[in-house]
């Protein structure tokens, strides 16, 4: 009576012979895959030449981001969700490594084997990666190279002001455009942003980031009050001071392009020298409880 009331379980045998038809429908959809990303190239390759372009960017951050969420959305059972990310981020990072040429430059920063494990969790475990003493040295190479992703530490206090510099001189091409890791738990920051000369792609769901410049010290709280004025939502995430100019770091709620006119409101409040949009990312999936546990 057990045994009936535990059903009957199948040999163990048969069940590997399910699994050895899954693990081959699999590899057939990849194959299939790898084919319509080849068609994918060729509509890009197409696309830039008759643009004028020599090259285009094969690495598109925010449908990534689109195609994590997609999964998250639909994911169940105790798989979990982190595998099934590191699982697409290698299949995503070898597709674009088929499109065209990709490497990641890593800044080290006062952790850069926590830096280094994030860009090769998302990159994909056979995308080339260097480690590089300086972040202007990784702003520098990814601003004479399309095909080149720099991996830089969120600001911190007392950290390397790497993001006052975007948008000035040497890396005025270069942007944020994600924010690693993409899978975390509700109110933590991101540890580490990429920056890359691909555009910031609206995604429905996203942070954008500016820098303002001011001529005197101005606190976190009258910044905010500039940016409510303004018809903006955002917040300080950091001020530094260089060479007697100030300049905060702003995460603005939602995708803000170059022309909204909330910009040149902004920028027209007293004490404001200067407004410069540096990119922004698709806001993480956050998981609750489930990442340390693996439920």
């Amino acid at each position: 009576m057990a045994d009936q009331d535990r059903g009957e379980v199948k040999p163990l045998s048969d069940v590997r012979r399910e699994i050895d038809a899954i693990d081959a429908q699999m590899h057939d959809l990849l194959m299939e895959r790898t084919e319509l990303v080849r068609q994918v190239a060729e509509a890009k390759a197409q696309a830039a030449s008759d643009a004028g372009e020599g090259s285009f960017i094969a690495f598109r951050p925010g449908r990534e981001a689109e195609v994590l969420r997609a999964l998250a959305a639909r994911h169940e059972g105790p798989l979990p969700l982190a595998v099934v990310f590191r699982l697409w981020r290698e299949i995503m990072s070898a597709k674009i490594r088929l499109q065209g040429p990709l490497r990641v430059e890593v800044f080290g920063g006062s952790d850069p084997l926590r830096l280094w494990d994030l860009a090769r969790g998302y990159y994909g475990s056979f995308t080339p990666m260097n480690l590089r003493e300086e972040a202007m040295d990784v702003l520098r190479r990814v601003s004479k190279e399309r095909s080149v992703i720099g991996i830089l530490p969120a600001p911190e206090p007392g950290s390397d002001a790497w993001w006052a510099m975007l948008g000035r001189g040497d890396t005025a091409p270069v942007r944020v455009v994600a924010c690693l890791p993409f899978l975390t738990e509700p109110g933590m920051m991101p540890e580490a942003y990429a920056v890359a000369q691909a555009d910031f792609e609206e995604t429905g769901a996203d942070t954008s980031l500016a820098v303002l410049s001011f001529s005197e010290a101005v606190s976190a709280g009258a910044v905010e009050t500039l940016l409510e004025e303004a018809g903006l939502t955002g917040s300080v995430y950091l001020r530094t001071e260089q060479n007697g100019q100030y300049f905060a770091l702003i995460g603005l709620t939602g995708f803000i392009s170059a022309g909204d006119g909330r910009l040149e409101t902004l920028y027209n409040r007293d004490g404001i020298d200067g407004v410069q949009l540096i990119g922004g990312h698709a806001d993480p999936v956050r998981l609750a409880g489930c990442l340390e546990k693996g439920e």
